[in-house]
């Protein structure tokens, strides 16, 4: 490909390339591919681990799940509990206390970042 400008010309060469040793990034993009569909189809999570600590500090005014849950105005036990409160109540007490403006865009920040860090965590390091 060559493209011309006005004085100079830029040349860019295109290479067969073949990469070797991206077994564990398949591997782990497989593994993530797995927890999407499990996720999406609907399964039993811990809420204390898919909302972890970190990311509950990162983007909530509380230190876990549970404190979450006790300090909510219902009685909220575990993340099954949330899902009997009306979506509206729910999105306002989120809103209120956390980075997110619903339940939802919560869940699926907390299930993106759990896919990464699953991913990230099989890489070898290669600093």
């Amino acid at each position: 490909m060559v493209m011309a400008f006005t004085g100079f010309e830029i040349r860019y060469a295109a290479m067969d390339l073949q990469v070797a040793g991206l077994e564990e990034l398949e591997e782990s993009v497989e593994d993530a591919l797995s927890r999407i569909s499990e996720l999406q189809a609907g399964t039993h999570v811990a809420s204390d681990t898919f909302f972890s600590q970190q990311f509950m500090r990162n983007h909530t005014e509380f230190d876990s799940f549970a404190t979450f849950c006790n300090q909510s105005p219902w009685p909220l036990d575990d993340i099954g509990d949330v899902q009997d409160v009306s979506r509206d109540q729910l999105n306002e007490y989120i809103a209120a206390t956390t980075d997110f403006e619903t339940w939802e865009g919560m869940k699926t920040q907390a299930a993106e970042d759990e896919i990464i860090e699953r991913i990230a965590s099989r890489l070898p390091d290669t600093r």
